[in-house]
């Protein structure tokens, strides 16, 4: 059996520059396991000229990972020189997902992504095969229960993301005496197909951060429309 190499972590560890710090889940793209937590964007990082991986530092960034060991491989690169990879699989398919150069995860200075293995959206190739995020959850009553960051003032009303931590929601209107709010509740009505009677909105953890709260839909129904709808 493959080792799994599983990191726990909280709150207060997972967000080293405060409670407002971003925070982005990635999963397999392949099956929509979680590998990975970090607190930057993948796209954002370097990428190596040999594989297009992308490198992560853990000296400036957090990288919490839920994988399988899959032991050492050695490539031969240019000139003859030999590159050791200390290899990682996604628990949920064994898709080689990211590597790391030294054998000791803890003490491993960067952790590499391999090119096109992993995405913000859970199971993004098959929703239907994805579980439900945490950010979608079931309420008393039959209701549900959306966790949802909003940007407003921005160039188009959108969902950019979704994750386990959140729906990422831009909307055009300003944030000024609630118009954001009253545009952000018509733009959600039209994507679930729902009454705007069969929706409230509620304040989350912060300015940015609403909960929205909706009748009469499932929470898988709810999630498979807000991934019918993302726009990056």
């Amino acid at each position: 059996m493959p080792k799994r190499t599983t990191h726990t972590y909280s709150s207060e560890d997972a967000a080293p520059d405060g409670p407002d710090s971003d925070l982005f889940v990635y999963y397999c793209k392949h099956c929509g396991s979680h590998v990975l937590i970090t607190d930057t964007q993948l796209q954002k990082t370097p990428k190596r000229k040999t594989d297009r991986a992308c490198v992560l530092d853990k000296k400036t960034h957090l990288a919490r990972l839920n994988v399988n060991e899959a032991g050492k491989i050695l490539l031969k690169r240019g000139e003859g020189k030999l590159e050791k990879q200390f290899r990682m699989n996604c628990i949920g398919c064994s898709l080689f997902v990211c590597y790391r150069a030294e054998e000791d995860l803890e003490t491993a200075s960067f952790i590499y992504i391999v090119d096109g293995a992993l995405s913000t959206v859970a199971a993004e190739t098959n929703p239907q095969d994805a579980p439900v995020p945490p950010c979608i959850s079931r309420l008393e009553g039959g209701l549900v229960q959306v966790a949802i960051e909003v940007e407003a003032g921005a160039q188009r009303s959108a969902i950019t993301r979704v994750n386990a931590d959140d729906v990422r929601v831009t909307i055009a209107a300003p944030a000024a005496r609630g118009e954001a709010n009253n545009e952000l509740l018509e733009f959600m009505a039209k994507v679930l197909g729902l009454r705007l009677s069969q929706m409230t909105l509620q304040r989350g953890w912060n300015n940015k951060s609403k909960l929205l709260v909706v009748e009469d839909l499932s929470a898988r129904q709810v999630y498979e429309k807000l991934l019918e709808a993302v726009q990056p």
